[in-house]
């Protein structure tokens, strides 16, 4: 293949990729999944929050670890809120689904509240949600970074 050929063909690609949809923009199943996320999160509610994840979930809160499964997920959520963390929001920047596979990237920004003192913090989420037999979205995989 000559130069190109090759150029030719990763345009076609390129453009191809950039002309689907963001899921955002077309499918309302992860607004609806991040509303009731962000609903849990916001009420305290450690264990709806795991109850959202696939029971064998892996997450990565970010600082080097890794915790899998609702109960650990559950603990790690439970400590967010004894630490005062609240206000939880997210603003997708791109998300697809591809049958019972969805995925996204988002910005993310929560409030830690301590002695009357309010900290923000803010950073990039990554998940995969797949579709149950059950036709629920559930969460299989989520890491995110935190800058303060």
């Amino acid at each position: 293949m000559n130069k190109f050929s090759r150029g030719f063909a990763a345009c076609a690609v390129l453009a191809f990729a950039a002309s689907q949809p963001a899921l955002a923009q077309h499918d309302k199943a992860v607004d609806q999944a991040n509303t009731a996320w962000n609903a849990a999160f916001n009420k305290g509610d450690a264990h709806g929050l795991a109850a959202m994840y696939d029971e064998k979930a892996v997450i990565s809160p970010g600082n080097g670890t890794t915790v899998q499964g609702r109960a650990d997920i559950e603990k790690l959520f439970k400590s967010y809120f004894d630490a005062g963390v609240h206000e939880h929001t997210i603003d997708v920047v791109q998300a697809r689904r591809v049958g019972n596979v969805m995925y996204e990237t988002a910005n993310w920004t929560a409030v830690a509240e301590k002695d009357g003192k309010k900290t923000p913090y803010k950073g990039v989420l990554v998940k995969v949600m797949t579709k149950g037999a059950d036709g629920k979205w559930r969460t299989t995989a989520h890491t995110w970074n935190a800058a303060q």
